[in-house]
């Protein structure tokens, strides 16, 4: 039998005997149209039934006909279906409910081939036109056969179901993912670069975390972060001593350490003195009788004074205050005095802190004694040094100060000339000082100042002439050296006795400014730009009329002697120069202008190294914790021993005696060694013509403060800046420099002071530094200056004249 649908699909199919018990069903594999009932009547005539047999339905299997075969017998026509009956108006479409499609759901559809897509089988059927549809056909249109269909639904106002499959819904899913991912992406991103630009910006600043202001003002003090937390801070402002609770920036208590009686008996004491000089002016007609001071000055003095005296000492929750002759436990609680040792200090510095203890040495009798007090336990015991051997010290005088410079002491140079007349006569000038004095005038005072410096020379010409009994001495000077002197010198773990002897004494005088040279620009016109070309050339030659042109140098001849307790050979040598003496950790060095001694702690000789320059410094450099700058000018540290000289860093074995590497820089001021052993380098941007013209003035010249990072195993530079200040802390990542300026308050009456708005105040500048390459990561800046600034990692401590002050940075 043949048939042909109404979408023009032809085909042909046998009738059999079994199609006579039961019905049979058609479906156009083209457009799906199901004509069942159709075909079926063209059956049952076909086999003479009148009734459709019951019983499941035959689907029965139908090939397109051939065009043979359509050209013989042409097919039986199917009619389509019939159309609904449309009404003319508006239409109104509703949004009809979304129809479930279970996921690999499947309409029987008899396996009929997909006509798009030839060898796939139809799985749906399109819910337009109902025409088969393949996996294929799906993934482009999904559960429609074609854009026109899609078209037809969308017009309709029909839902058609999405098919997860389909390439656009597959796509579009990829999409929303990458759009979500770079969504999220990017308020990550946002969030991070927000954060990073407040932390860059505000958040590593270091904050104000507590802050105590006092009304009247203080020109020292010593503070300590303790408790369990660490968030107490006790602290000496002056003559108050406090402990507050940072957390709460409350008072726990407070006391006032001003000996009110001693200062008055001292005030009159003063002015009984002063008055018996005013008349014995007066009697004996002196061209100049002394005034008296007032009260009040000398009151604020001597207040200032023994508050400078004071020292603070916190171990855990014990908290001291020496002074001198005493020191004194106060309760950690109250406030109170919970004990007071008497500590007699004669000849010597007074409290020697070492760990949780304090040494007092008394030499009054014929053996030393030191006295050891525990902070942390408060237990003191008393060791006896020995006495000197009478040869080695004979004709010591005085006994000496427990310092490493047995040799000349250097008086400190005078700055500017100004103020008072005839203040700073025959005292030389220290060309540092003069030149950073000079730098910090305002404009107008240094236009004046070629002026102000001719009067001044004038004055002191006329003094000069005056009093020409006194003869000039330099600042060098050592002719009044003692010949021989003894010295406890003191040690991480005690005292060494040192002792010098001269031997022979040899001085010899140099110049220490360069000859004048060319035409002088006073000779000519001095207009605004020779300004500091005049006053330079004043200063220099107010210079040499003070005798500052000259400085000696001892070469004498010096027997020196160290002894160790406990150790009964003692080491005796000679050396060219005044020597000093500097215990380090496993050895002590004897310095002696150009050159050194190493000797270990049985007093054995290890090694002698010349130097290229003299060894300046104090032994109060060697303790890390009392070192603001850096320790020198000798340094132990991991099998090295490094020496500071007025030119020269020089990295000796320790051992040996082998120099390791040497770098050049003028000026240095001190090391720091990070975790990694790596080298800080405090120095300057001085010339090496500064050391052999040490006394040349030269105002123009800025002498800057340079620090530089250097590989301990060769000395070469890792990085080097020029920050504005000096290091003051290293601590792994942590690396401070600070800079400060406290313009001179002695002068009211100055003459190059012109207040014009312009004149440079007192500040503080810190800066954290990136220890990878110098950089600066933050500053802080106040518009005033400390009298005291500590540093603990990220923890900053500042005392100023009314406030004490800490700040703490933000750190991950």
């Amino acid at each position: 039998m043949k048939v042909q649908c109404s979408c023009g699909a032809k085909y042909e199919f046998e009738v059999t005997p079994e199609m006579a018990g039961r019905p049979v069903k058609f479906v156009c594999a083209v457009c799906g149209l199901n004509a069942s009932e159709f075909v079926d009547g063209l059956v049952r005539q076909h086999l003479g039934q009148s009734s459709t047999p019951s019983g499941v339905p035959l689907a029965i299997r139908m090939s397109q006909q051939a065009p043979s075969v359509a050209a013989s017998a042409p097919p039986l026509e199917i009619p389509p279906p019939p159309q609904p009956v449309r009404r003319a108006g508006p239409v109104r479409l509703t949004q009809p409910e979304t129809v479930p499609v279970e996921d690999g759901a499947e309409l029987d559809v008899g396996g009929t081939p997909c006509l798009k897509h030839p060898g796939q089988v139809a799985t749906q059927k399109c819910f337009i036109c109902s025409k088969p549809i393949c996996p294929r056909c799906m993934q482009l249109f999904g559960y429609v056969c074609s854009p026109l269909c899609k078209a037809k639904a969308d017009s309709h106002g029909i839902r058609i179901p999405v098919f997860e499959g389909q390439q656009s819904v597959r796509e579009a899913r990829v999409w929303r993912r990458v759009v979500w991912a770079g969504s999220s992406a990017g308020v990550i991103i946002a969030l991070l670069l927000g954060f990073w630009f407040w932390y860059a910006w505000f958040g590593r600043l270091p904050k104000t975390v507590f802050s105590a202001r006092f009304p009247a003002p203080s020109y020292s003090g010593h503070s300590a972060i303790c408790g369990r937390n660490r968030d107490q801070i006790v602290f000496l402002h002056g003559t108050t001593l406090a402990r507050y609770d940072m957390k709460h920036n409350q008072p726990i208590w407070s006391a006032n350490l001003l000996d009110k009686a001693q200062i008055d008996a001292a005030v009159a004491r003063q002015q009984q003195a002063t008055q018996k000089l005013i008349d014995k002016a007066n009697n004996e007609a002196w061209d100049t009788v002394p005034g008296m001071p007032s009260a009040e000055k000398l009151e604020e003095e001597m207040e200032r004074d023994q508050a400078a005296s004071l020292q603070l000492h916190v171990r855990g929750e014990n908290v001291w205050v020496g002074s001198p002759g005493k020191l004194v436990r106060y309760d950690w609680d109250t406030g109170n005095v919970v004990k007071e040792l008497a500590v007699q200090a004669a000849g010597f510095g007074g409290l020697i802190a070492r760990g949780d203890e304090v040494m007092v040495v008394d030499r009054e009798g014929l053996k030393p004694m030191v006295t050891r007090i525990n902070l942390a336990t408060a237990e003191s015991r008393t060791e006896e040094l020995g006495a000197p051997e009478a040869a080695a010290f004979a004709g010591n005088d005085t006994p000496a100060a427990a310092s490493g410079d047995p040799g000349t002491s250097r008086k400190a140079g005078a700055g500017l000339p100004g103020g008072v007349p005839g203040r700073d006569l025959r005292k030389p000038m220290d060309p540092a000082k003069v030149a950073q004095e000079a730098q910090n005038l305002s404009y107008a005072a240094k236009l004046a100042l070629p002026a102000t410096l001719a009067n001044t020379m004038n004055q002191e010409r006329a003094f000069d002439a005056m009093d020409d009994g006194n003869s000039r001495v330099g600042l060098d000077s050592a002719g009044d050296a003692p010949r021989s002197r003894f010295l406890l010198v003191p040690a991480k773990n005690g005292f060494v006795q040192f002792a010098v002897k001269l031997v022979e004494q040899r001085l010899v005088a140099r110049s220490a400014m360069k000859a004048p040279t060319g035409k002088s620009v006073l000779q000519g016109n001095v207009t605004a730009g020779k300004s500091l070309e005049a006053a330079n050339e004043l200063l220099n030659e107010m210079q040499r009329e003070r005798g500052g042109d000259v400085v000696q140098e001892d070469l004498s001849r010096y027997e020196v002697t160290v002894r160790r307790p406990g150790v009964d050979q003692a080491w005796i040598g000679e050396v060219i120069g005044p020597p000093r003496l500097y215990p380090l950790e496993t050895v002590t060095v004897i310095a002696a202008n150009e050159s050194v001694v190493v000797l270990d702690k049985d007093n054995r000789q290890l090694w002698q190294s010349p130097l290229t320059y003299n060894v300046r410094g104090e032994i109060e450099a060697l303790d890390e914790n009392e070192a603001l700058y850096g320790q020198g000018p000798c340094v132990e540290h991991k099998g090295s021993l490094y020496v500071i000289d007025e030119g020269l860093l020089t990295a000796f074995d320790l051992a040996t005696g082998k120099v390791r590497w040497r770098y050049l820089s003028v000026g240095i001021a001190g090391l720091f060694f990070d975790d990694r052993d790596c080298v800080y380098v405090n120095s300057t941007t001085a010339s090496p013509d500064s050391i052999k013209f040490s006394r040349q003035i030269d105002i123009n010249q800025k002498v800057t403060s340079v620090i530089a990072k250097l590989d301990p195993a060769n000395g070469t530079p890792i990085w080097t800046g020029e920050p504005g200040g000096l290091i003051n802390y290293v601590s792994g990542k942590y690396v401070y420099v600070v800079q400060s300026y406290t313009p001179d308050e002695e002068d009211s009456g100055n003459p190059y002071r012109v207040e014009t708005g312009f004149e440079k105040g007192p500040f503080l500048r810190v800066k954290r530094l990136n220890p990878k390459n110098g950089h600066e990561i933050w500053e802080h800046f106040q518009q005033r200056a400390p009298v005291n600034i500590a540093i603990d990692k990220n923890t900053i401590r500042l005392m100023f004249k009314k406030e004490v002050q800490v700040l703490r940075s933000l750190e991950f």
